[in-house]
């Protein structure tokens, strides 16, 4: 059989006027080639991708079908400024001795430079591009999970950098469609595939976020992946995904703005309902953008804790409270707080924090508890909620940044569950013993003078004000 270079001097002049040059990337099956001879008409340079199937039967009509999935998906999102464009295609039957023994699958694109590529000459991105690139991939993910398609192999492999520094997504060929319900393939490459993937489960398009949280977190941490040091050994690195798909906690990465970083550990949730609900919405986080319909889902909320109340016989919860922003405060370093005066429940204070562009406050230090402190004490609020819950964890509270639940301050005796139903961090002025934290039911604050009651908004760097 001849060999690739030689079938393809053999199918030249590719669309018209295009050659084949100089190979310069090979993994398997698949081949790129630099293309010559169709710059002028362009405007830029190509290369020709080519996917190459041998066999007969089942398992190679399979890969033909594969191949032919990643034209299609990308012809489906042509238009997409963050997706790769498949300008041409075509493939050729590859026969000897008269009988058809495999195909060349062809695709021209334009040549852009690989991630993958960046990462093995060490050319780091510095955080601001890795913050365009989140941005972009997840644009690229909306538009494919709004046309149905899963993408199953978001890597930096698949990620290319455009000349004017953006970012596009490409090698669709492992993409389903799903447009209902779940997936159950197990498919991708292990290093980034979601838990859920790996352990054979249904899945849906948040497996595509874990995906591109894993890529992300690598970027920021110097080329590494999560768990991982630059002289972590090979049978180490493989310890250190599986822990990472039995829920170990991830540090945050060492590079980027805090609100980025916060964004990165929620997408590489283990559990898919803790990361973000759609590609959509994780867009947003990214754009520094409210949910999207948060005030309908708020008012909604309360319609349905107002019927369950009237079903279940408990007692109803108030409509919410007027909220006032008391005051704030930037530190030279470190995150601006605002206390809000309120008597919300805790996912209301939630909901009501994120929608300004920030979220319920973190504290993971001694010097950030005496900032919040100090400003409750000026404002005279007594009880208010913080940003941690146990509500979805059985390893116990949470930040809802995805921060490391370091720090405490627990009064004595808490937390405690009283009840079963406790699973909301409050911070109150407790006689005897000072500011402590206790676990409260969600509506916890109602037992207390509605006066000195609230919650405290984080915006971290580049979260903006908040107003």
């Amino acid at each position: 059989m001849q060999s690739l270079e030689e079938r393809l001097r053999g199918y030249a002049p590719l669309w018209g006027h295009w050659h084949p040059e100089q190979r310069i990337y090979r993994s398997g099956s698949c081949c790129v080639y630099t293309l010559s001879g169709g710059q002028e008409a362009q405007g830029f340079a190509c290369v020709v991708k080519v996917v190459t199937i041998l066999g007969q039967g089942e398992q190679a009509e399979r890969q033909l079908a594969d191949a032919r999935q990643e034209v299609a998906a990308l012809e489906r999102l042509r238009g997409c400024a963050q997706v790769v464009t498949v300008y041409d295609d075509a493939c050729f039957a590859i026969r000897e001795q008269g009988e058809t023994v495999g195909w060349d699958v062809l695709l021209r694109m334009e040549r852009l430079d690989c991630v993958a590529e960046l990462l093995h000459e060490e050319q780091a991105l510095p955080p601001s591009a890795v913050q365009t690139l989140a941005a972009d991939i997840a644009a690229a993910l909306a538009a494919a999970h709004r046309a149905g398609l899963i993408h199953r192999d978001v890597k930096p492999a698949n990620l290319y950098r455009t000349p004017e520094g953006r970012f596009q997504l490409g090698d669709f060929g492992v993409a389903r469609r799903c447009r209902a319900g779940m997936l159950q393939t197990m498919t991708g490459t292990t290093a980034y595939m979601a838990p859920e993937v790996a352990r054979g489960e249904g899945y849906d398009a948040r497996a595509d976020l874990y995906s591109l949280g894993v890529v992300l977190y690598q970027l920021l941490n110097r080329g590494q992946l999560p768990l991982m040091e630059e002289d972590t050994p090979f049978a180490a690195r493989e310890e250190a995904v599986r822990r990472r798909w039995q829920g170990a906690k991830l540090p945050p990465p060492p590079e980027g703005s805090r609100r980025l970083k916060r964004i990165v550990l929620r997408c590489c949730q283990p559990q898919p309902q803790r990361r973000y609900a759609s590609a959509d919405e994780l867009l947003r986080a990214l754009q520094g953008q409210p949910p999207r319909g948060w005030k309908a889902v708020a008012a909604a909320g309360w319609v349905c804790a107002a019927l369950a109340a009237v079903l279940l016989g408990v007692p109803r919860l108030s409509a919410p409270s007027v909220a006032t922003e008391l005051a704030s405060v930037a530190p030279a370093q470190g995150p601006r707080y605002a206390v809000v005066q309120a008597t919300m429940t805790w996912d209301e204070a939630r909901v009501y924090c994120e929608a300004r562009g920030g979220h319920l406050a973190t504290v993971t230090s001694q010097q950030q508890m005496d900032t919040i402190t100090a400003l409750l004490e000026q404002n005279g609020l007594e009880t208010v909620w913080l940003g941690a819950n146990n509500y979805t964890s059985s390893g116990g509270f949470q930040w809802v940044t995805g921060e490391p639940f370091e720090f405490a301050a627990w009064g004595i005796g808490e937390p405690n569950n009283e009840g079963g139903q406790e699973h909301y961090l409050m911070m109150y002025h407790k006689e005897g013993q000072g500011w402590v934290w206790n676990d409260s039911v969600s509506n916890g604050t109602t037992v207390f003078d509605a006066a000195h009651c609230g919650f405290v908004c984080q915006w971290d760097d580049g979260d903006g004000s908040g107003g």
